[in-house]
């Protein structure tokens, strides 16, 4: 048995008396959707014929399998709500009960349709005003200054494979002094800065007291140079120049 949307008492009391025991109803329904109610109909009194009806915005869309039932007691009617595709999708009517021939009208209101309740959306100022909420309630973070990147210099060296080694000579040289923390004195790293320094001017001015040495002895007092002994000369001569002229470039 379908449900039961509605009621309706007759002849209870009075002569031909019409009661609803729900003073509305709603048939929740979408455009394109079908659905099958009843309506039951008790009769207090004599057996007598009712006649069943609609309002003009329901006709076409309610629709009772029998709209003049013969009522000794109970009575079941059977009746069809529809909503075409192209329909609305919230009808108000009414659905009349007529007794005694005629003689008595009454309707109660019915809802044919549903509206899917959809959230309000929030206003442009609304939306605004919850941004800047939102930004006030998040933690402040401390700014950090980007790093400051070094213009690139052009590589020095040699024709031959000595600047490429002088280089990663360089490297490891500066590499064996690191950056000082934040908690060590700006003297400590004045002094550790210019420590650097001091042996590539020592080392340097060594090799060229060598070279100049070497070319003023006279032939019985000079001494032998072996080849790996003049390239380590070399590199290391590199080295400090190199280092010594990127001080100098830094200073400036």
């Amino acid at each position: 048995m379908e449900q039961i949307f509605q009621n309706v008492i007759i002849n209870r009391q009075e002569i031909n008396s019409i009661e609803f025991e729900k003073e509305s109803i709603e048939i929740p329904l979408y455009p394109g959707g079908e659905q099958t109610f009843e309506i039951l109909v008790t009769n207090y009194g004599s057996p007598t014929h009712i006649h069943l009806s609609v309002s003009e915005e329901l006709k076409g869309q309610i629709t009772f399998l029998r709209d003049n039932p013969y009522v000794l007691q109970k009575e079941y009617v059977s009746a069809v709500a529809r909503i075409s595709q192209e329909g609305r999708v919230l009808t108000k009517g009414h659905i009349y009960i007529t007794a005694g021939y005629g003689s008595k009208k009454k309707g109660f209101p019915v809802q044919l349709g549903k509206v899917e309740t959809k959230p309000q959306e929030l206003s442009k100022v609304e939306t605004a005003k919850w941004e800047e909420d939102t930004e006030e309630l998040k933690p402040s973070r401390p700014s950090v200054a980007e790093p400051v990147k070094k213009a690139s210099r052009p590589r020095t060296g040699s024709g031959s494979g000595f600047g490429g080694i002088s280089s990663s000579v360089l490297r490891n040289f500066k590499g064996g002094f690191p950056s000082t923390s934040g908690k060590r004195t700006r003297q400590g790293t004045g002094q550790n800065e210019r420590l650097p320094l001091a042996l590539a001017l020592g080392g340097f001015l060594l090799l060229i007291f060598l070279f100049f040495l070497y070319f003023i002895l006279p032939a019985g007092l000079q001494f032998s140079v072996s080849f790996t002994q003049a390239l380590l000369f070399s590199i290391l001569f590199v080295t400090c120049t190199t280092y010594i002229l990127l001080k100098i470039m830094e200073e400036g």
